[in-house]
């Protein structure tokens, strides 16, 4: 074969694969961080307790994002209170007993915000709800502990204070991790719950009074085949109060064939006639509530949302409203048969679990529609192209040992789309280290090198594209091999 020809085969299949390969318009220039703000504002803690605090990174574009679990935090006193900066604990601030004021800083790519937080003995304690409501044995009230700080701020203190009933033969309050302060009324009578924190107490009465009866409403309500009805069971106490018990009682239909109920008084209609709907509580039982399960036909349909947009990658769930012919409205989302004028722009999913669930395929529009009945209701929906939702630099973590003569290492960063596809961002994101252990170039030709100082010690390595900035890698620099 001549050279020639090979030559022109060669550009033949060059040209070939760059028409198949997708290509991402990423001429627009990368926003760079140019401020953090981080909030709550000067707050207020009593010894010993923990709070969350939050950095917002806003960018040259103006865009505002949640950069708390990106940023190196730091305390300017961690005998006062230290962060976290590990996962599930950035920006989490816990508190030592010593009281005092500490500076907390985030910081990224050379850009920090900070705020002071201080730390504040509790002078007063308030215990919610006062009057406390009243409720039947067998039933649980949640009560909040405020703390009044000695510098006026208030702060929850529920999860660290120490609860107590004055009586746990009518009241038991837990005390445990993940309920403190909730309470179970163990027999009708009235007795002290108490919660204790920094030395300082507060409480608040508890009431529990006899039921004397229970009533389910609506009492005779009437749906159509294969919708629903939401039941509500209300107890009438000894004291003459009122405590929903909807949750709690124990539901049942008659005919269940006609309509089941759920644990939670939630009736669905199986097929017309009527049932028998009641709600029991101990020893208490309702009233018969009676549902009519009707033939009726719907007038109309309402699809919402109204002509939502979404990205390309993305789903969107359409919500189908129907309009009876005894002016009722029930939702028919499930029931309803669903289209997509356009599939090759979003498809719409008839599957039980999943009905009315549209997912994109290209850009474009097309018209969702849902029918039931004979009627129909559509809405648009538009799909836009893919956006940068996220970035991941490689590798995640790496160590240079300063024996061994290497003083470089190239990071990638990998751009995660909505379409869930990616792409080499390397040379487009403007990167940083966090400190002085190492220099990463923003410079043509080079960019994402890290060069050593060979100082020894750690750098958070980051990159940054279109307001989005990646977690953090790892630069280790160390003399031991």
């Amino acid at each position: 074969m001549k050279k020639g020809s090979s030559f022109v085969i060669l550009i033949f299949l060059f040209i070939t694969l760059l028409a198949a390969c997708k290509v991402k318009d990423i001429s627009t220039p990368p926003a760079t961080l140019t401020s953090i703000v981080v909030t709550p504002t000067d707050p207020s803690i009593a010894p010993g307790t923990t709070t969350q605090l939050t950095a917002t990174g806003i960018y040259s574009n103006n865009n505002r994002v949640n950069i708390t679990s990106s940023v190196t935090w730091t305390s300017s006193d961690p005998g006062i209170a230290d962060i976290g900066n590990t996962a599930g604990t950035h920006g989490l601030v816990t508190a030592t007993t010593t009281t005092g004021s500490t500076i907390i800083t985030a910081t990224s790519g050379g850009i920090s915000g900070s705020t002071t937080l201080t730390m504040s003995h509790v002078a007063s304690m308030s215990v919610t709800p006062s009057p406390p409501p009243s409720i039947a044995p067998g039933t649980m009230v949640q009560y909040v502990a405020i703390g009044t700080l000695l510098n006026s701020a208030q702060q929850n203190l529920t999860t660290f204070a120490t609860w107590t009933s004055e009586n746990s033969g009518v009241a038991l309050v837990s005390d445990a991790a993940g309920s403190k302060g909730l309470t179970s009324a163990v027999s009708a009578a009235t007795t002290t719950i108490t919660a204790t924190y920094d030395g300082v107490s507060g409480s608040a009465a508890f009431k529990s009074s006899t039921l004397s009866s229970l009533a389910v409403t609506p009492i005779a309500p009437s749906i159509a085949k294969g919708t629903t009805q939401q039941f509500t069971a209300t107890g009438h106490l000894a004291d003459l109060t009122l405590q929903s018990l909807t949750s709690v009682a124990t539901w049942s239909s008659s005919t269940i064939g006609i309509a089941t109920i759920s644990n939670a008084g939630l009736a669905t209609a199986v097929s017309e006639g009527t049932t028998t709907i009641l709600a029991s509580f101990t020893s208490i039982t309702s009233l018969p509530a009676t549902l009519g399960v009707t033939p009726e036909v719907i007038t109309a349909i309402t699809v919402t949302p109204v002509n939502p947009s979404i990205v390309l990658g993305k789903t969107q769930q359409f919500i189908a409203i129907g309009t009876f012919s005894d002016v009722s409205t029930q939702d028919i989302s499930s029931s309803a048969t669903w289209n997509s004028s356009d599939i090759n722009i979003a498809t719409i999913s008839n599957i039980l679990g999943s009905k009315g669930l549209a997912t994109s395929v290209n850009t474009g529009s097309t018209t969702i529609t849902a029918s039931s009945g004979g009627f129909s209701g559509s809405t648009t929906l538009t799909v836009t192209p893919v956006v940068l939702e996220s970035i991941e630099v490689r590798p995640a973590t790496f160590t240079i040992f300063t024996s061994s003569g290497i003083v470089n290492e190239q990071f990638t960063a990998i751009g995660h789309f909505s379409d869930n596809s990616t792409q080499d961002l390397t040379t487009s994101v403007i990167w940083s280290s966090s400190t002085n252990v190492a220099n990463i170039s923003n410079t043509p030709g080079s960019k994402g090198l890290a060069t050593i100082t060979f100082a020894i010690g750690t750098a958070d390595i980051t990159a940054t594209f279109s307001g989005i900035t990646s977690n953090p890698a790892t630069l280790i620099v160390t003399n031991l091999l």
